[in-house]
């Protein structure tokens, strides 16, 4: 294991269970990792999903992105990879389905 993959699983291994899932959400949104949507996803209170993504974002793992407020990407790439993988090809179709029920909740449509 590389010295950042190494890194990366200590910053991983630091996380609450909560804070831990709420990664997979981001990871699966990629781009759309908006707090809307993943508040749908991980269907947690507003001071647990504040809780939860300070907790992220003091890790170093995740930041907001500049110019799009309440978005969220990854800033580790080594942690995007080990979440990834960790999901797994098994639980992969179930959060993508998760994941574009929750984008079609926030945009209003049926879902």
């Amino acid at each position: 294991m590389s010295n950042e993959a190494e890194a990366a699983r200590a910053k991983l291994d630091s996380l609450s269970g909560s804070a831990r899932r709420m990664l997979d959400y981001v990871a699966l949104l990629e781009e759309e990792a908006r707090y809307a949507v993943i508040r749908h996803m991980a269907r947690a209170t507003e001071e647990d999903m504040v809780v939860d993504l300070r907790e992220v974002v003091e890790a170093g793992i995740v930041s907001a992105v500049a110019g799009q407020p309440n978005t969220y990407e990854f800033v580790d790439p080594a942690a995007l990879a080990i979440v990834m993988d960790e999901i797994g090809e098994a639980r992969l179709p179930k959060l993508r389905a998760r994941a574009e029920a929750a984008r079609k909740r926030v945009r209003g449509g049926p879902g």
